[in-house]
């Protein structure tokens, strides 16, 4: 199982491991529905910058989901797997911001 994620790790590179960490951060830190805004101290972060990180951050998933779909069509060899394997994180935490966020965002639009 370790050795299974220091691979998956090698293959995803620097970057795409940032946007998953910002994924899984978000994740975390969700806020439930029907929360005020804070304008001041800690609940900016929570209320005002998270809300507005997190369409960006899954927008961005999609786009790497999308890109390695891309390049697996000519992909050949062991660049097969580490493109389904990319492509399987992505989707599995653009859909975990998904359902950790929905709510917020329903009770903002209603």
């Amino acid at each position: 199982m370790l050795d299974k994620m220091t691979v998956l790790l090698k293959q995803m590179r620097p970057l795409r491991i940032l946007l998953s960490v910002a994924a899984i951060f978000l994740c975390i830190f969700a806020t439930p529905a029907d929360t005020p805004a804070d304008y001041e101290g800690l609940g900016v972060l929570t209320t005002l910058i998270l809300p507005a990180l997190t369409p960006l951050v899954f927008l961005v998933m999609l786009l790497d989901a999308l890109m390695n779909r891309v390049w697996l069509i000519d992909a050949k060899g062991e660049d097969i797997q580490k493109f389904r394997n990319i492509l399987l994180v992505d989707l599995i935490l653009a859909t975990m911001l998904f359902i950790f966020w929905i709510p917020y965002f329903i009770s903002i639009w209603n």
